[in-house]
């Protein structure tokens, strides 16, 4: 128990102080922490320390992208909706198919359903590059593309992972895929919006700002818990929730709470990106060492004295 208590602590410690210093280095915040979290999986007393990636999957992701969802301006989200959904689903749609196809190519015993299922983990975009970028000095509209892109990439991407999955066990189907992504998509959307609504009825009938608060942290689960326990994306539900619950709240009279409940939700945001980057950076570090011993491209140099550039085994 004293283990876990430390360890929350030095996460919250550690979260803040790269937020303050990582500016004053000339280096991005998320940047500083996956460097952090790398040089932590380098010292002896965590060798061996795995993180799930259920935590992440299921237990952070949803609620930074409900809150993402939440704050999203709406004008901006309706005008630029076409390109929003064309980098978010489409591109990563077809990114995963031909990564598919050249993993297929390169390594013909992969077969394409395991190619595919490749392509979808590299397929989004870098979360470090984009959270650089939009603390640049870049065009609102292209912060809120990034913002829009953000919500859905993942969550395509892990829907496109299950398919392929499914389809390399069962064989694969184009139109058992297609009916995959629409089933998945569809009722994750569903989920959402019922949520959605209901958590606005929920805070117009709620006075106390504290028990809205409270309650607005259960909303992402409550929308993606049942959705991926029906075999649908939990992420989506948990997007389309915040979504409906950013719109019609501006709308509303539960928009009065909204700044108490928004102040809440940015500590959350923070401590929930800064601790998927430390995990990011932690579990570099082991995935190096082990293609070092299996003697493939970059783990020739990794942890040894040669020049930091790939050379025969």
């Amino acid at each position: 128990m004293e283990l876990l208590l430390i360890t929350g602590v030095l996460l919250f410690v550690i979260i803040a102080a790269a937020d303050v210093l990582g500016p004053r280095l000339g280096l991005a915040a998320p940047l500083l922490l996956v460097l952090v979290g790398v040089g932590l999986s380098l010292i002896p007393a965590t060798h061996g320390v795995e993180v799930d990636p259920e935590i992440i999957l299921q237990g952070i992701l949803p609620l930074l992208l409900y809150a993402a969802a939440v704050s999203m301006p709406t004008m901006s989200f309706r005008r630029d909706f076409g390109a929003i959904s064309g980098l978010s689903v489409v591109l990563v749609i077809i990114t995963s198919l031909l990564l598919g196809l050249l993993f297929q190519w390169l390594i013909p015993d992969l077969g394409f359903a395991w190619g595919v299922a490749l392509g979808a983990i590299v397929s989004p975009t870098d979360a470090v590059a984009t959270s650089i970028i939009k603390g640049g000095p870049v065009p609102r509209r292209v912060v809120v593309l990034l913002e829009g892109e953000g919500l859905l990439n993942d969550a395509t991407a892990l829907v496109m992972l299950r398919t392929a999955i499914v389809a390399s066990a069962a064989g694969f189907s184009f139109w058992g895929v297609v009916g995959s992504l629409a089933y998945s998509v569809t009722l994750a959307a569903v989920v959402g919006s019922v949520v959605g609504v209901a958590n606005l009825a929920v805070r117009r009938r709620v006075e106390d700002p504290t028990v809205n608060t409270i309650l607005s942290f259960t909303v992402p689960f409550l929308a993606s818990i049942p959705t991926e326990a029906a075999g649908a994306s939990g992420l989506v539900a948990a997007v389309v929730a915040g979504l409906v619950t950013g719109v019609r709240a501006r709308a509303s009279s539960a928009r009065a709470t909204g700044s108490r409940i928004g102040q809440n939700w940015e500590s959350i945001n923070l401590i929930g990106e800064g601790a998927v980057f430390l995990a990011m950076g932690f579990q570099l570090g082991p995935i190096l060492e082990e293609v070092s011993e299996e003697s493939v491209g970059l783990g020739c140099w990794w942890g040894s004295p040669r020049p930091p550039w790939p050379l025969p085994c």
